[in-house]
């Protein structure tokens, strides 16, 4: 049986969806009974807490195998601890982390790598899917904008990002979590080229029919707009050093990871921005 943590999370949601459709014994673990209301028939239900052992405990029972998904906290790395060292108790034989791209170069990356370091350092057999920016932000951050005043916002100048469409997230966890010959690797996941923010704005104006901008911020002024929506002081910081780390080019690299696991190209920009059209039309 595959357990599948974060499962009403953006990325969890979708390899769900995914995992369902193959046949497999899947558990989908939920922070509360409300959210795992959303859960595809035929899954197994289970509340977990990564801060109650027993609770991992019971969503660990007869487990194989584990898609791990940390909270986006300050804490993220202790908990994918606890949750690792209650893995390595219960007989699981293999662990499938979302991590991230980007090694140590900002605060989110930095989490997982110190994550997959303690992973590493357990023995128990993992793979690591490290993809890039989600091409689905755009319509969870920036929709409301876009919608309302055709521009998004940002901070990291003309730097470009290979965005990766969550859907290839997915069918490459669902992959890696039914296959066995992926166990010790990492798998660098991006789309199939970086875009420049401004580019970003080009194509969902191609899309839309009317003109989008890009508006780029100072940092400071972009951390208090975070902060000013509502966001806590530590996710503006992370978000504005990942906005930073983007600047620098940090996140302009392409892999062709994406490829060799699921023997298609990636889903492109230009793909996601139809798919998704009805999220970005004009507000009333």
């Amino acid at each position: 049986m595959i357990l599948i943590t974060g499962a009403s999370g953006n990325v969890g949601k979708e390899v769900l969806k995914q995992i369902a459709r193959t046949g497999a014994q899947v558990r989908a673990a939920y922070q509360t009974v409300s959210k795992a209301a959303a859960a595809p028939s035929g899954v197994e239900i289970v509340t977990m807490d990564y801060n109650e052992p027993a609770s991992l405990q019971t969503a660990l029972k007869g487990i194989e195998r584990v898609f791990l998904v940390g909270p986006p906290t300050p804490n993220l790395t202790s908990l994918e601890r606890k949750a690792i060292d209650e893995i390595k108790q219960s007989g699981a034989r293999h662990v499938v982390k979302l991590s991230a791209m980007g090694g140590r170069g900002a605060t989110y990356p930095r989490q997982h790598a110190d994550s997959e370091d303690y992973i590493k350092s357990s023995g128990v057999a993992y793979t690591f899917l490290r993809p890039n920016g989600f091409m689905q932000n755009f319509v969870t951050y920036n929709g409301a904008t876009i919608n309302s005043q055709n521009a998004f916002y940002g901070s990291q100048g003309d730097g470009k990002v290979s965005h990766i469409d969550i859907r290839d997230i997915g069918a490459a966890a669902v992959k890696t979590l039914t296959e066995d010959d992926h166990e010790g690797k990492a798998y660098t996941l991006t789309g199939t080229e970086a875009l420049s923010n401004d580019r970003v704005a080009e194509i969902l104006s191609d899309d839309t029919g009317r003109e989008i901008k890009y508006v780029d911020l100072p940092p400071e002024q972009f951390k208090q707009a975070l902060v000013d929506a509502g966001l806590p002081e530590w996710s503006a910081d992370a978000l504005n050093d990942l906005q930073q780390f983007y600047r620098r080019g940090g996140a302009s690299a392409v892999t062709d990871d994406i490829q060799k696991l699921l023997r298609r190209k990636p889903i492109s920009f230009e793909q996601f921005s139809r798919d998704y059209a009805q999220a970005f039309q004009r507000a009333a």
